[in-house]
């Protein structure tokens, strides 16, 4: 019996009398569902629900659909209406039983695939009537219909109604297809509890967090010129990107820009559908404007080609044609060295508006700043990006004093692993990864891979293949790729989950303790740090 008892709610003394009689009368190779809910779709796809007040199964028999109607029960011939107790009812009782022994025969052919071979049977039960039946109309008959007179042998009757509806291709089930539909008919269902379910709630408390931290910006709207200082995962460059929208869409040009590659590309996806909005990175918007004015200085990968030549050229080309944006905004200024700032601040309008993002404490390039706005900054009071899992291990490698917001999620374990043998840690590393994606349905494209050094230069050495994935450092997409990325090319991005590769304190890629901050903090939800 499902459920074991007749819940208090049951309003029917019919079907509760029906439930005991039942439960007593038939042996355990039967199942019975008392007020089972169906909810399956018409030919026009759209939804139909109905409710079964007993479904009775039976692998060696097959289903009886057993509508039940207490009281007294009448038929208006001229009307075509059923009675229950003088009042009308919605449609024939047998009508229903039929109706809901088809939607459960499409239900079951659509979650097996395939028409289960068993009978399906309906009737009607009228336990308050022991007279005979008779002058039923064309749409009911006795033999389908169980009495009170009938009720103290229903175990025959049953046997007897399905046995009436068995067709010459019906059989019994065997013990594994009624396996399968018993896990149809009574799944375990636990919602709300797996990984992907706790990223979501967790994100959607970040998201708010975020938000909350972006009011600053209502302040600092009072202001022409500003620097807003914060650290990891405090919202910088969502701040920036909604102080560049909130501008553009007041009529100002606005110029953003940042210095990492990736935050550019991110910059000029968040801000494409505004026309007057330019975002890019400082050396690319340069290099741009150089090379269509046909000053481009001949490409030299060497630091000092980055360093000054650009920036000179850049400050020829902007003191011969001068370039104006009401509004200049800078991201992950910290990055920016003195040279930049010359030709940055030449490209705000006079009076216009100027603000830097920045974080101090991912100077990775050992740069000291010397940012060109002469204020005290505006500070960023709290991490918003990562949960309180990752922000422990994260303010070990802060060189200032970090605060979680007091509503941050908790989050999960960090796992980190010593593993000396590359091969090992490259074999570890397509393990954690299809755990992930198949075990616990974390999407590719979630994922990100960081090391100190270029992909060959890891353990995953020159060969791209591991497990089923494929690892990727050029940003190309296919089925099964995720992305590498070195630590350094990924400052300021973040992902939801993870993976640090290769870390060792004796590489100078990471002695520094500024690499691991940079690194940790790129983490929203997931970490995994495989040490050397």
């Amino acid at each position: 019996m499902i459920p074991a008892t007749i819940p208090e709610a049951t309003k029917s003394g019919a079907e509760k009398r029906l439930f005991d009689i039942l439960r007593e009368k038939l042996d355990e190779s039967f199942i019975l569902f008392h007020s089972f809910n169906l909810l399956t779709q018409n030919k026009q796809s759209k939804f139909i629900d109905g409710e079964i007040d007993f479904l009775i199964f039976s692998p060696e028999l097959g289903f009886l659909i057993l509508e039940v109607k207490g009281g007294n029960i009448s038929y208006d011939g001229s009307q075509g209406i059923w009675y229950q107790n003088e009042k009308p009812m919605r449609a024939s009782p047998f009508s229903q039983a039929e109706n809901s022994k088809y939607k459960l025969a499409d239900f079951l052919r659509k979650k097996l695939g395939h028409a289960p071979g068993c009978t399906f049977a309906h009737a009607v039960c009228f336990p308050d009537i022991f007279a005979e039946l008779k002058d039923l109309p064309s749409g009911a008959d006795a033999r389908i219909c169980i009495t009170g007179q009938k009720l103290p042998r229903i175990h025959e009757v049953i046997l007897e109604i399905v046995g009436s509806y068995r067709g010459e291709r019906d059989t019994s089930l065997t013990e594994e297809e009624a396996e399968q539909i018993q896990q149809i008919l009574m799944p375990y269902c636990e919602y709300g509890t797996s990984l992907m379910d706790r990223i979501g709630q967790e994100e959607q408390v970040i998201f708010r967090l975020t938000e909350d931290q972006c009011r600053l910006l209502e302040f600092v709207s009072r202001y022409k010129q500003a620097l807003i200082e914060g650290g990891a995962g405090s919202g910088k460059t969502v701040m920036a990107v909604k102080k560049a929208r909130e501008l553009a869409l007041q009529g100002n040009k606005v110029l953003l820009l940042a210095y990492n590659k990736l935050i550019g590309e991110n910059l000029a996806a968040a801000v494409s559908d505004l026309t007057n909005v330019t975002a890019s990175t400082y050396h690319k918007f340069c290099m741009d404007r150089l090379r269509e004015a046909g000053m481009l200085p001949e490409q030299v990968d060497t630091p000092d080609y980055w360093v000054r030549q650009i920036p000179e050229a850049f400050a020829r080309f902007i003191s011969q044609h001068p370039i104006k944006y009401d509004a200049v905004i800078v991201d992950e200024g910290q990055d920016f060295r003195v040279e930049y700032w010359v030709t940055v601040t030449e490209m705000v309008k006079e009076g216009g508006y100027f603000y830097i993002f920045y974080d101090p404490g991912q100077n990775l390039y050992g740069i000291e700043p010397q940012l060109p706005i002469n204020k005290e900054p505006f500070v960023l009071p709290d991490n918003c990006r990562n949960t309180q899992k990752i922000y422990d291990k994260l303010k070990q490698y802060s060189s200032k004093l970090l605060r979680l917001h007091i509503d941050a999620p908790e989050g999960e374990p960090i796992e980190e692993i010593t593993i000396p043998n590359a091969s090992v840690r490259r074999r570890k590393l397509g393990k954690i990864l299809h755990d992930l994606v198949n075990n616990k349905g974390i999407d590719r494209n979630r994922i990100v891979i960081l090391g100190g050094h270029s992909m060959e230069h890891t353990c995953i050495g020159d060969n791209p293949v591991i497990g089923s994935f494929h690892i990727t450092e050029t940003m190309e997409d296919g089925p099964n790729t995720i992305n590498y990325h070195t630590y350094m090319k990924f400052k300021g991005c973040e992902a939801d989950v993870v993976i640090l590769i290769d870390v060792d304190k004796k590489d100078e890629r990471w002695a520094n303790p500024i690499s691991l901050y940079t690194a940790i903090s790129r983490a929203k939800h997931l970490l995994y740090i495989l040490y050397c």
